[in-house]
């Protein structure tokens, strides 16, 4: 083999670099991976650019590009507007580049300009495969199939604490019109960025370990650049967020299309101001079907104690005049035998003469006594059964007690909350036992 003449690493790098702007001249449309986003000091933005198969993770293929800083802040609003993402790794782009070599830096791609379409096609497609993952696993639903409690009254809070969103939503509260009073507690995550997602589900658990102590949640922030919002577009938010056992509300505060979260969430509204205003009206409808119920608990308390008044009333007529007819009956009756006891001794006198007329004056005499006796026994009867009548037992300074329409006879018959009505001689009084 005949010897070649040794070249310097310049000279050979040189060679590379004239061979690929000959040959390489023109600008590629390449689709990759943005595995690595830098931007320099000096306004220059470096990219990692990866490919991989759907069957591994590990990259088939990789290169080190870069955007000039003259264009990359056109190019970085461009695409975030249009896709909503921060211009960030991990995203699927479709760029157009010029092959470049240096002689010291090596091979890299010079960025002219990015497709943002491509992308937003992409997010549409993952975001579909997320939504029909869930869809596919049952929960995509089970937000909405939670009912809102009456009161919505103790709420926890998902946000940042320096969001502007947050104290709208905490002073909308305090300052409503109504004067219903609100207990909520802030669980801080992060609203934007990569821990979006891991920092609210770390809230969700907090409010999980104390679940008993909350009617609702709601995940609010202010408003902000639509690229902010990629965080809530994770199928781990998602799930955590459709399964939760309490209704989630959202508040994001944007305008544009619903995120994940919003899709899975019990109810979403655009700002925290709206679901405050949510939550305000929702107490409203409870108070006008607690006046309601209220009003009718009134009206059938006055209905009954008006029956049982009367009935009571009936019942005092009737005892009255049971006792008259049974008073004159037996009045007639004593009347009745003593007349035949006189005859019968007066029958007696004329036969037995002078003896039996001294037995007889005895005999009315012990008549007359005992007549006495049947009489006072009759008053005794008559003021006893006048005792007994309801009204005047009432109106000696008693009272009836009667729960859900029936009589208390036991004090342990009764819990604590239970309406008690208690009925007097004139009027009656409902109270709530403790």
């Amino acid at each position: 083999m005949e010897e070649k003449e040794a070249m310097t690493l310049y000279e050979l790098n040189s060679l590379v670099r004239e061979l690929i702007e000959i040959n390489l001249s023109e600008t590629y449309r390449v689709k990759a991976e943005m595995s690595e986003v830098r931007v320099s000091p000096r306004g220059h933005c470096f990219v990692e650019l990866i490919q991989k198969t759907d069957n591994t993770i590990t990259p088939i293929a990789k290169a080190r590009a870069v955007i000039l800083a003259d264009i990359f802040p056109l190019l970085k609003m461009d695409f975030e507007e249009t896709t909503g993402q921060l211009f960030q790794a991990g995203l699927e782009v479709l760029l157009e580049v010029k092959p470049t070599f240096s002689e010291i830096y090596g091979y890299s791609l010079i960025i002219t300009d990015i497709d943002s379409t491509y992308t937003l096609g992409n997010m549409a497609y993952r975001r579909k495969k997320i939504l029909e993952r869930l869809e596919k696993e049952g929960v995509a639903e089970l937000q909405k199939e939670l009912l809102l409690p009456p009161l919505l009254q103790r709420i926890a809070i998902i946000s940042s604490p320096t969001a502007a969103g947050y104290g709208d939503f905490c002073n909308h509260l305090d300052t409503n019109t109504n004067g219903f009073h609100f207990i909520y507690k802030l669980f801080p995550a992060m609203m934007q960025g990569n821990d979006t997602e891991k920092t609210i589900i770390n809230a969700l658990d907090k409010i999980a370990n104390e679940m008993e102590n909350w009617d609702v949640v709601v995940i609010i922030r202010g408003g902000g650049a639509v690229s902010d919002l990629s965080g809530f577009e994770t199928y781990e938010l998602a799930n955590a967020c459709a399964q939760f056992p309490i209704p989630i509300l959202t508040g994001i505060g944007h305008q544009r299309d619903l995120t994940i979260l919003d899709l899975v969430a019990h109810t979403y509204l655009k700002t925290p101001t709206a679901v405050g205003d949510f939550l305000i009206s929702h107490m409203i409808e409870t108070a006008k079907v607690l006046e309601t119920l209220k009003s009718r608990i009134q009206l059938a308390t006055a209905q009954r104690i008006q029956a049982e008044k009367k009935l009571i009333q009936d019942f005092s007529w009737r005892l009255e005049w049971v006792f008259k007819n049974f008073r004159a009956a037996k009045e007639d009756k004593l009347n009745l035998i003593f007349k035949r006891i006189c005859q019968i001794v007066l029958d007696k006198s004329n036969i037995n003469g002078f003896k039996l007329q001294n037995q007889q004056e005895h005999l009315i005499n012990l008549l007359h006594n005992r007549l006495s006796e049947q009489k006072h026994l009759l008053q005794l009867l008559e003021e006893k059964i006048k005792n007994s009548d309801p009204q005047r037992i009432l109106e000696s300074g008693y009272s009836l007690t009667f729960k859900n329409g029936k009589a208390v006879m036991n004090a342990f018959d009764i819990q604590p909350g239970d309406i008690l009505e208690t009925r007097l001689a004139h009027g009656q009084i409902t109270s709530i036992a403790k």
